[in-house]
């Protein structure tokens, strides 16, 4: 390095040189004062060319060291560009990571909230059914009630028809006593008054025959035909569908022959009613009653049945 700049400093310097000695030689007489300058000029330039060889070789000692230095730090900051790419590679790496769980956890939530909005719909809509059924319950118990209501001013009214009915009887006995001996018994009047209203409802005509079968009622209230006559009148309502009509007819049958063997027939049709009124609970309840009254009967079993519940099987002796 040190020859380059000394060379560069000679070649330099050597046309002026050149061109003081030309000017001596064609001057042919250069004086001693013009002698002298040259020679300090010269002198002025080797000084120059040693300050130039000092220079250089300072910087050839200095230079390695700063190249050092240098290469040192090249290699520090690739260190720390190496580490920065990881670092940055590394939260690449971490921002899509947490990205993935954030749709994951975005997907979960829009999932959730359309099954909660499904859920709220469905509830919603329930309640709105159950209400209406609650609605509709309360219209049906209000008309059974009524009926009830009818039916029990029915039954005084006919109570009452039935005293005087009796009264007019018994005053008419006392004043025609030859007439008790009729050609017919009571009890024949009531059987035929039965049979009558009981062809009627096996040919289809329902409506004529609970006209007879009340009537016969009315005329034969306490004769062993009643329970069956109030038994096909309520049988005549459930045929036609009428279910109130039939439960409130086999509610009569209930309160008037409490003995009778259509009981448990009469209670399987009653829970049946219900049912088909869409009113299970009070069915049930019907149904379980007829079941613990008479446990063995063929009705009971059926109701069983209607309810869901197991049939006990009988032992074998």
């Amino acid at each position: 390095m040190s020859s380059i700049i000394y060379r560069n400093a000679f070649m330099r310097s050597c046309p002026v040189i050149l061109v003081l000695w030309a000017c001596l030689i064609i001057s042919g007489c250069a004086s001693t004062e013009d002698v002298g300058r040259m020679r300090w000029e010269l002198n002025a330039l080797k000084s120059d060319i040693n300050k130039i060889k000092k220079t250089s070789q300072s910087m050839e000692t200095e230079i390695p060291g700063q190249k050092k230095q240098v290469d040192n730090k090249i290699t520090e900051l690739d260190e720390k560009q190496k580490s920065t790419a990881k670092t940055v590679s590394d939260l690449l790496i971490e921002v899509q990571k947490l990205t993935s769980e954030f749709q994951a956890l975005n997907g979960r939530f829009e999932e959730a909230r359309y099954v909660s909005e499904k859920g709220s719909g469905e509830l919603l809509e329930s309640k709105e059914k159950l209400s209406a059924k609650i609605k509709e319950l309360e219209i049906a118990v209000a008309g059974l009630e009524k009926k009830l209501a009818e039916s029990a001013a029915r039954e005084a009214a006919v109570k009452a028809a039935e005293e005087a009915e009796k009264a007019k009887k018994a005053k008419e006995e006392v004043k025609e006593p030859e007439k008790t001996g009729g050609k017919e018994t009571p009890k024949a009047d009531a059987k035929d008054s039965y049979m009558s209203a009981y062809k009627l409802y096996k040919e289809g005509k329902r409506a004529e025959a609970r006209e007879q079968f009340t009537s016969m009622l009315n005329n034969y209230p306490d004769s062993e035909y009643s329970d069956n006559a109030r038994f096909w009148i309520a049988e005549s309502f459930y045929e036609e569908k009428s279910y109130e009509d039939a439960i409130l007819a086999y509610e009569e049958l209930f309160k008037k022959n409490p003995q009778s063997d259509k009981i448990a027939g009469a209670m399987l049709k009653q829970g049946s009613a219900f049912y088909e009124l869409n009113d299970k609970k009070t069915g049930n309840i019907v149904l379980e009653k007829l079941v613990e009254k008479y446990p063995d009967s063929e009705q009971a079993k059926l109701a069983l049945k209607k309810m869901g519940k197991p049939v006990p099987q009988k032992k074998k002796k």
